[in-house]
């Protein structure tokens, strides 16, 4: 069964009431562009305002040069650490402590899938050539890391948030 609706063209008015209301049908005007014909409301919507933005911290904020001795030794150490866990030297539990425990899955994921090429051990003399530590908020850094191998350099780049009074390593990226 077909069901076929007949309406106005736009800007047409029909003399024929509406069935429901009695009232004359509304007037639909036409849009520029391939969007729908307006339709006049008779009770506009409340739209709510939009609360003030938060102010933001302020611009000159820095760390302590402590801190950031502490950060760049922490770096040094997971970089080392994730290297030589893909490499197969390493066990992964060394690194649970340091690390938030979605990134913990990921680098378990990518160490079995390193793993399960057959390939002996794929990194040796794991030495870091370079630290660059990154204040982004009070108790968030990032870091990238130059790493060099035997036969290939690779960037880390690392996350670190203060949780709970310890450094946690939330993102974990190894080129």
């Amino acid at each position: 069964m077909t069901i076929l609706i007949i309406l106005p063209a736009p800007g047409e008015v029909s003399g024929e009431p509406a069935r429901a209301s009695g009232e004359p049908r509304p007037v639909f005007s036409t849009v520029p562009g391939l969007a729908p014909p307006v339709v006049p409301q008779r009770h506009p919507v409340l739209v709510r305002e939009e609360p003030p933005p938060a102010p933001a911290q302020a611009g000159n904020w820095r760390s302590s040069a402590e801190v950031d001795a502490r950060i760049e030794a922490i770096s040094r150490s997971v970089t080392m650490g994730a290297l030589e866990v893909l490499a197969g030297v390493r066990p992964l539990q060394q690194l649970a402590r340091w690390m938030d425990f979605e990134e913990f899955e990921r680098l378990q994921l990518r160490t079995n899938l390193v793993r399960g090429r057959g390939q002996g051990r794929l990194h040796r003399n794991v030495r870091i050539l370079r630290v660059r530590v990154c204040p982004v908020s009070p108790g968030v850094y990032e870091v990238a890391v130059a790493a060099a191998e035997t036969d290939r350099v690779r960037a880390v780049a690392l996350r670190l948030e203060l949780r709970r009074g310890l450094w946690k390593v939330t993102a974990l990226e190894i080129g």
